[in-house]
């Protein structure tokens, strides 16, 4: 197997790793007041945040010969639209995952 074959495999690995979660029902635990409900959001989002801006790092890892930021900066719409595919993507496995 070679190197970009490895790399994306294990990006795709990666990746489905965050969304084992996706297909599990809603828990009945309810927050019992506004403050903790508002901790319960805080402590999501981070997490949420860290999750999406990891497996972003990895699709960067995974596509070596692309550099993301010089191709947005030389204003590159393909890589744009592609980078805005794996976060909102990567986005919506992670939020239905903490659902």
């Amino acid at each position: 197997m070679n190197t970009k074959t490895a790399r994306l495999l294990a990006g795709i690995i990666a990746i489905t790793t965050f969304a084992g979660n996706a297909l599990a029902q809603p828990g009945e635990a309810e927050p019992k007041s506004i403050g903790r409900a508002l901790l319960n959001s805080v402590v999501f989002a981070s997490v949420a945040m860290a999750l999406v801006f990891i497996a972003f790092k990895i699709f960067d890892w995974a596509t070596p010969r692309i550099d993301i930021q010089k191709e947005l900066l030389n204003n590159n719409v393909a890589v744009a639209i592609m980078t805005a595919a794996v976060v909102v993507g990567v986005s919506l496995i992670v939020a239905v995952s903490i659902m």
